[in-house]
């Protein structure tokens, strides 16, 4: 599965960012080689390509993409999450997130992306995502089940509690 992440994350990074010029493999994506990410993305829950830089999140859930919105913004990035619901998929919107992909996709996740018009890719997809315990719903997933806006979500997602 990892691989398939590396492969995508590999075609889009060179493919759509280098606008159809595909590099070799000894060549490089920002500032690393294609066995540098390999590596690095096995190790991070949030990889993003980014005005020809790579940057990675190690957090959990929802928390990576806040980061990155508020450290250094996504405009027209890259990104591979592990893991994409409805809460994530409206973050990258947010955020104005070019294409996307992820491991696992909830159902929910795909009008987000698809009114909003960004590319994305998924090698799962579910119904929802789950908690931590597999027992229901994530929390965050449970807070936008009736929100469709990225504004009022991110604005859900950093109001201090």
């Amino acid at each position: 599965m990892k691989k398939k992440v590396l492969a995508l994350f590999l075609l889009l990074c060179f493919v759509f960012i280098s606008s159809g010029n595909v590099f070799a493999e000894n060549e490089k994506c920002g500032d690393f080689t294609i066995e540098e990410l390999a590596l690095k993305l096995e190790n991070h829950s949030l990889l993003v390509y980014q005005k020809g830089k790579v940057s990675f999140q190690d957090e959990r859930g929802i928390k990576p993409l806040l980061i990155q919105i508020k450290k250094k913004g996504l405009k027209n990035a890259v990104a591979v999450d592990k893991v994409i619901g409805k809460a994530a998929a409206l973050l990258i919107v947010y955020g104005k997130v070019k294409q996307v992909h992820t491991n696992i996709i909830a159902k929910d996740a795909i009008p987000v992306f698809e009114k909003y018009k960004v590319e994305y890719s998924y090698n799962e997809i579910v119904d929802y995502i789950q908690n931590d315990r597999k027992d229901g719903m994530c929390p965050m997933e449970q807070k936008v089940l009736n929100i469709n806006s990225p504004k009022k979500a991110y604005k859900i997602f950093t109001k201090k509690q």
